[in-house]
């Protein structure tokens, strides 16, 4: 990180530096937003199960997605029945 002040000679110097810090925060948001969005992804029930099974057991992978649906209606109709 840059420590030493900088001097400015113009209002448009300050503001091309206001601009680019600008650009560099919307840059770090959407790596934020994209780390967020993967790591939620990564934590999905079915991701989670493979990982589990692990990759080379292709064979498992195919029944893994109808299960977890069956479960979670399960799930989801317990908890409108205790509403």
């Amino acid at each position: 990180m840059n420590t030493k002040p900088k001097n400015y000679s113009s209002f448009d110097q300050i503001e091309l530096d206001l601009e680019i810090l600008k650009l560099e925060r919307e840059i770090h948001v959407q790596k934020l937003k994209m780390g967020v969005k993967k790591t939620g992804q990564s934590l999905r029930p079915t991701n989670l199960l493979q990982d589990y099974i692990g990759k080379d057991n292709e064979g498992a992978a195919g029944f893994i997605e109808p299960i977890i649906q069956i479960v979670m209606q399960i799930v989801a109709r317990s908890f409108k029945e205790k509403e």
